[in-house]
C-alpha cells in the first residue's frame, strides 16, 4: 500500500460522506406512507437535548476532522484519535433513534464506512502503520 493509495481511500471516504449528506436534496427514495409513519414518531432522547445534540456534534465534527487530517498526515496522533472516535461514536447511535434513508443514502453510507475502516485497518496493519510509527512519507 502506497501513501498516495491510502490518501486516496481517505479522500474516497470523505467524498462518499459528503455524497451522502447531499442525498438530502434529492427527491425521496421511500413511499409517502412510510415517511409518514416515520414522522409520526416520537423525537429521540438527544433531539429532544437540542443544545446537547449541536455540542456533542460540533465536538464530534471538529476532532474528527482533526482525525481525518492527521490521519492523511501520517501522525500517530491523528491515527489514535481516529480509532478512538470510531469507537466512542457507536454509543451514540443508540441515542439517535430509528433512521428513515433511500437505498441511494444507505449505499453511499455504507461504502463510506467501509472505506473509513478500511483506511482505520491500513493505518494500523499495512506498510503505512510502519510509516505512521517512524513519522516519515517516504516511499509514496
Amino acid at each position: 500500500m502506497t501513501i498516495a493509495r491510502f490518501r486516496l481511500f481517505l479522500t474516497a471516504s470523505v467524498i462518499l460522506s459528503l455524497a451522502t449528506i447531499a442525498t438530502v436534496f434529492l427527491p425521496d427514495g421511500y413511499s409517502q406512507a412510510l415517511a409518514d409513519a416515520y414522522a409520526s414518531e416520537p423525537p429521540p432522547w438527544l433531539f429532544e437535548h437540542e443544545g446537547l445534540m449541536i455540542g456533542v456534534g460540533g465536538v464530534a465534527l471538529a476532532l474528527m476532522i482533526a482525525g481525518y487530517v492527521g490521519l492523511f498526515l501520517l501522525t500517530r496522533w491523528g491515527r489514535a484519535l481516529s480509532l478512538a472516535l470510531t469507537g466512542l461514536t457507536f454509543p451514540l447511535y443508540l441515542l439517535t433513534g430509528p433512521t428513515l434513508s433511500s437505498p441511494l443514502e444507505s449505499m453511499l453510507t455504507d461504502a463510506s464506512n467501509l472505506l473509513w475502516g478500511a483506511c482505520l485497518a491500513l493505518a494500523y496493519f499495512s506498510p503505512i502503520a510502519a510509516r505512521i510509527e517512524a513519522g516519515t512519507e517516504s516511499g509514496s
